[in-house]
């Protein structure tokens, strides 16, 4: 032992030097950023024993795990592809064939998760060229049997090998990623640019024609043959090409046939002659050994076997010489033709990993070469340097930087350095790796593009082997950048295709129809004559009235227009998620188309008018009705028969908005049954509108009328008399009817009554359960809200076990009707609801006021063979009467105003009714006894309500029908009051 020599520190610093070694060699194998650039990298040289050797062979690949790599073990040259035919010898290029294929095979095999593999279709292409065959070998029709396998070649989709097939689907892989995207791309922007001048079909097939031909331009890129243009590489690289570029070949042909002909060349002497590093067969004993006269010294190109030819002897050497001189030329032109063919093959080799890794900006569609973080690792065994030496003299003669780490392994005394000793080697131990790095950084800062010093030699011992093998150090890597992920041109493409979609769509479908146009909710919103089908649950009502409306226009009889204003259309769901048939304007539809009907059929010799409606739909809770009230306006402007609306049948503000812009024309409006009290009044006055016209009861009425029988009670239906009661009011600050009406019918209760206020179906429940769980409960409860939360309303009372007296408002007229069975059946829940008409009112009634209109609706529901639907999809009987009292109140105040007129025009014509006599005969209109009860507008004291309007109080029985218990107003002119009202 060494005195003062301490062995834990000579561990210690080869540890580390290990270490180093390691981690430089991560530096050099992971790609920098593309802000850094890509640099060359030098070959990195591993020398030492053969335990060594292997364990940095195992270490490297062990880092390399899950990124490109190929270890090339030594082995003798197999013969792959065999002797040509004629020829009986093995190619001298065949050794270097059978290493890079499977250094394309093991590079190819690996790549990150949801990336394309490397591929090398210029290598492949090379390899395809040396095993074609030929007809004829003959210069001139050589030419033509090479164009004509490559035409073959061209024709092929598929290739027939395996390795041809799986090469295809790599292609397909790889090229999915810009073609398919850009040609999607490209469509789909040119598909929005024009939307306005497509049609909807065709600006779709446009932009579907973009991932086709994409598609297609990917099959035909991944064919075996890809076009000419991938190929022209061949005809700009330098080798196995004349020195005058006048005479380089132009096309892939071309080029094929010098190929071939080098092919020929090194494949005319044997393996040894043609391979000095190959040594030559045993001669057998019955043949001669020929004298072999050295090489004569010829300037050649190297790599062109066309470049230049031995001079031959004459004279002195004798008839001999001659034969001696063609010997050695053959042997020199097999030797160039071989070195041409290799440095072929490695620089296509190379050209596949630069284009695999190439980042520019121009070709930023390229994702996976910005996406490969980690260059190619090639590791080769000592014995295999020719491999190495023919990849540095391509480097050299191209001056091109490639991807390729190539590392060497071998026995310092026996392998020779990999670029044969043409370049300074710089040498060191594993703990000099790091500065030998540094240093080879600094000479390649100031030197040509791949670096004078090409080698790092790095010397390893015996002693390194068991530390490489037990060594944990992190592998060092890079992540995939972000815009690099290879969902992100799906994604954007995906996305840009999706807007070129919605905006070719919305352009094309923004008008449903002429004077109809498309909602940002997707609803069709305008005025329809009646032949637009706005929901398919109105389609048999809507095509009876446009029916009519045709026979009214072609009768030539006088007729006036009249629009009916509602929600002809609703949301996808309503808010508790269940689709809404609309019910309640099905039915006032349907009792417009009776009233229509009744017109036609008394219209007589043309003296009496007929009523052509014109429907505008305003959206799903007349979201646009004020949008609609100025179409109106338009729509009466350029149709001076229009005389008037009716519909608005809902309390909201914007319903209010409408009727307050229709009145700026003294437009004649008709409600159905909004029972709001001041919708009618003018914006920023106490002033009411005298054109406006509702046709229900006001709110101020039904909750004095529901409070009164509330405190009274129903004894016949088991409820008592109510002290206290709950009254649920829906807060939407749209909604002007709940609020209103949940307030007045406090203020008419008295002492007894509180809010509860809610603004949901979900918070509706939470506040029954809270009302139920008090001490104190109410002796009922008031149910001020809409027809949409009350069947979570009632859902919400039966499961509190809640014994309450329920009334609810007339809103919940299309519920009851939808769910009458239920509501009969059960038990936990008594449901009764003030209502506006009822067909069961007219059951007392005697025979001469009795109504028909019900009979009538009912042959109209059964010619439309609508009798057999849901009863959620009938229109509502309660709804369709009061429609058609307003409808013939307004068109009972034109037939007054065209006779005032003297009838039809005096040229024959049909005549037009005058609007403002239209208005003036509404103010005036005599007692009517409409179908859902008595019709007197403008009649109440107040002066702008509705005279002694029906309010009835309705139950339904155990057998699911609904029941009459209660009635406040008049059925009909002659009936008495009632004396409680």
């Amino acid at each position: 032992m060494i005195p003062g020599h301490d062995p834990d520190e000579n561990y210690r610093r080869r540890h580390e030097g290990i270490r180093e070694f390691l981690r430089v060699f991560d530096q050099m194998r992971v790609r920098p950023t593309w802000r850094n650039g890509d640099i060359p990298v030098p070959v990195l040289w591993v020398t030492g024993p053969y335990l060594a050797n292997a364990a940095v062979a195992q270490a490297l690949e062990a880092r390399c795990d899950g990124t490109p790599f190929a270890h090339i073990g030594t082995s003798a040259d197999p013969e792959e592809g065999g002797p040509v035919a004629g020829a009986g010898f093995t190619p001298p290029y065949a050794g270097l064939v059978t290493q890079l294929r499977q250094a394309t095979r093991d590079l190819a095999a690996v790549a990150p998760p949801g990336e394309a593999h490397l591929r090398f279709p210029l290598f492949a292409q090379v390899l395809w060229l040396l095993d074609l065959q030929t007809t004829d070998d003959e210069p001139d029709h050589l030419h033509d049997g090479v164009k004509k396998a490559v035409r073959q070649r061209r024709r092929q989709m598929r290739a027939g090998t395996g390795q041809d097939r799986r090469n295809f689907w790599a292609n397909v892989r790889a090229y999915s990623e810009g073609p398919l995207p850009a040609w999607a791309a490209a469509t789909a922007l040119l598909g929005a640019g024009w939307a306005n001048q497509l049609s909807g079909l065709f600006g779709v097939s446009a932009i579907l024609a973009g991932p086709v031909i994409g598609s297609l331009h990917v099959l035909l890129l991944s064919r075996s043959w890809a076009g000419r243009r991938r190929y022209m590489w061949f005809c700009r690289q330098p080798f196995l090409m004349p020195d005058q570029r006048r005479n380089r070949p132009h096309d892939i042909t071309g080029f094929a046939v010098r190929l071939l002909r080098a092919r020929r060349r090194a494949m005319a002497v044997p393996l040894s002659e043609a391979r000095p590093d190959v040594p030559p067969p045993a001669p057998a004993q019955s043949r001669l050994v020929a004298h072999v006269t050295p090489l004569p010294q010829v300037t050649a190109v190297p790599g062109d076997p066309d470049a230049g030819h031995p001079p031959e002897h004459e004279g002195a050497e004798g008839a001999e010489a001659p034969a001696e001189s063609a010997g050695e030329r053959k042997r020199l032109e097999a030797v160039q033709a071989n070195e041409g063919i290799e440095h072929l093959l490695v620089n296509a080799f190379l050209e596949d990993l630069r284009q695999g890794y190439e980042r520019r900006l121009w070709k930023v569609w390229r994702r996976v070469a910005w996406a490969r973080t980690s260059y190619p690792v090639l590791l080769v065994d000592g014995g295999l340097t020719r491999l190495v030496a023919r990849i540095e003299e391509v480097r050299t003669a191209t001056c091109l930087p490639d991807p390729l780490l190539v590392v060497v392994t071998g026995h310092s005394g026996h392998t020779p350095p990999p670029d044969g000793a043409r370049a300074p080697v710089m040498a060191g131990r594993p703990e000099l790796t790091e500065e030998l790095w540094a240093q080879w950084g600094a000479e390649l800062a100031r030197d040509r593009a791949v670096g004078s010093h090409r080698v790092l030699r790095i010397e390893m011992e015996a002693k390194d082997a068991p530390i490489l093998e037990k060594i944990n150090v992190p592998v060092r890597g890079r992540r995939r950048p972000l815009l690099a992920h290879p969902v992100l041109p799906w994604l954007a493409v995906t996305a840009l295709v999706t807007l070129s979609f919605v905006r070719v769509l919305a352009t094309n479908t923004t008008n449903c129809e002429l004077d109809i146009w498309r909602a940002a909710t997707g609803e069709c919103v305008g005025i329809s004559d009646g032949g637009f089908v706005f929901d398919d649950h109105l389609k048999h009502v809507l095509g009876v009235i446009d029916s009519q409306n045709r026979s009214i226009l072609s009768s030539g009889h006088p007729y006036a227009t009249v629009i009916y204003l509602g929600k002809l259309t609703t949301s996808s769901k309503s808010s508790v998620g269940v689709a809404d048939p609309i019910t309640d304007i099905h039915g006032e539809l349907a009792g417009l188309a009776l009233e229509q009907r009744r017109l036609i059929d008394n219209s007589g010799d043309g003296s009496k008018l007929q009523m052509r409606l014109l429907l505008a739909n305003a959206g799903a809770d007349f979201r646009y009705a004020e949008d609609v009230a100025k179409d109106v306006l338009r729509r009466i402007q350029d149709d001076p028969s229009v005389i008037g609306v009716v519909g608005l049948g809902e309390s909201r503000q914007t319903v209010q908005a409408a009727i307050q812009l229709l009145a700026r024309k003294a437009v004649p409006v008709i409600s159905t049954t909004a029972t709001f009290d001041d919708l009618g009044r003018r914006q920023g006055s106490d002033a009411y509108i005298p054109s406006f016209f509702p046709l229900a009861p006001p709110n101020s009425r039904l909750a004095e009328v529901a409070a009164r029988w509330a405190h009274e009670g129903l004894p016949e239906q088991g409820f008592p008399p109510a002290a206290t009661a709950a009254v649920f009011t829906d807060t939407m600050l749209s909604d002007l009817f709940s609020r209103d009406l949940g307030a007045r019918f406090v203020r008419a209760f008295g002492k007894g009554a509180t809010s509860v206020g809610y603004s949901n179906a979900a918070q509706l429940e939470e506040k029954v359960t809270d009302v139920c769980t008090r001490t104190e409960k109410p002796d009922m409860v008031y149910y001020a809200g809409r027809t949409a939360q009350f069947g979570a309303f009632v859902d919400a009372i039966g499961k509190s076990q809640c014994q309450l007296t329920v009334m609810a408002n007339d809103d919940i007229t299309q519920y009851v009707n939808d769910h009458e069975p239920q509501l009969g059946s059960n038990h936990r829940v008594r449901v009764t609801y003030v209502a506006l008409a009822s067909p069961s009112a007219w059951t007392a009634v005697p025979g001469q006021f009795k109504t028909d209109f019900f009979q009538e609706f009912d042959a109209l529901v059964a010619s439309l063979h609508m009798q057999n639907l849901p009863r959620t999809e009938l229109p509502s009987k309660e709804y369709a009467v009061q429609a058609h009292d307003a409808a013939g109140a307004i068109m009972g105040a034109a037939q007054v105003a065209f006779s005032g007129q003297g009838g039809p025009a005096d040229d024959g014509g049909p005549g037009v009714v005058d609007r403002g006599g239209v208005l003036l005969a509404l103010e005036k209109l005599e007692k009517i006894n409409g179908d859902s009860g008595l019709v007197k507008l403008h009649g109440d004291p107040d002066g702008r309500h509705a005279l002694d309007r029906p309010i009835l109080l309705v139950t339904v029985n155990p057998q699911g029908r609904q029941v009459v218990i209660r009635q406040c107003g008049r059925l009909y002119v002659q009936q008495p009051p009632s004396p409680t009202c």
